[in-house]
C-alpha cells in the first residue's frame, strides 16, 4: 500500500468533517482533460462523495455521469490523498480524501446530467491546473499525464 500524500496544514485544535470522494481524470483526443465548472467559477475534477453502501468506483461512475452527462469506465486507479482545508464559504474545516481513477468515456448518458450548476469543459493540463480548487487535483492530474 502506497503512503497517502497529504495537502494543506492538518491544525491541531480544529476537528475536521470528514469527506471522503472519488474522482475522475479522462481527456479527449486533442490531450485536453475534462474539468467541472460550476456556476460559482470554481474548477473541479468529476466527481464526488462517496454515499452510505457505495463503493469508489460506484460513486465514481455516478458523480461523473450527474456532473458530466457522460458514461465512464474505471481504466486504472490513479492514487489516494487528502487534503485538509477551511471552506470560506461554508465557514467549514474539511478533511477531503480523494480517491483518483483514469477513467474512459464510453459516450453520453442517455439519461444527461443532473446537476445543471456544473458545466463540462476541456482545457490543456497547462490552463486547467492553476484553476483547479484543491492542490491534490492537480497532483492527481500530473499522475494521470505519467501513465
Amino acid at each position: 500500500m502506497q503512503p497517502i500524500t497529504a495537502f494543506g496544514t492538518k491544525l491541531p485544535t480544529v476537528d475536521y468533517v470528514s469527506r471522503p470522494g472519488a474522482y475522475a481524470l479522462f481527456f479527449n483526443p486533442q490531450s485536453e482533460l475534462g474539468l467541472v465548472r460550476t456556476d460559482g467559477g470554481r474548477y473541479f475534477l468529476a466527481g464526488g462523495g462517496i454515499e452510505a453502501g457505495e463503493d469508489q468506483e460506484t460513486a465514481l461512475i455516478r458523480e461523473v455521469q450527474e456532473e458530466t452527462g457522460l458514461l465512464a469506465q474505471v481504466d486504472q486507479p490513479l492514487g489516494t490523498a487528502v487534503e485538509y482545508y477551511l471552506d470560506r464559504n461554508e465557514g467549514v474545516y474539511y478533511k477531503k480524501t480523494g480517491h483518483f481513477f483514469q477513467v474512459d468515456i464510453l459516450g453520453e448518458a442517455p439519461e444527461g446530467k443532473t446537476e445543471e450548476d456544473h458545466h463540462l469543459i476541456w482545457l490543456p493540463p497547462a490552463e486547467a491546473g492553476p484553476l483547479l480548487y484543491h492542490d491534490m487535483y492537480c497532483w492527481a492530474m500530473e499522475r494521470a499525464l505519467i501513465v
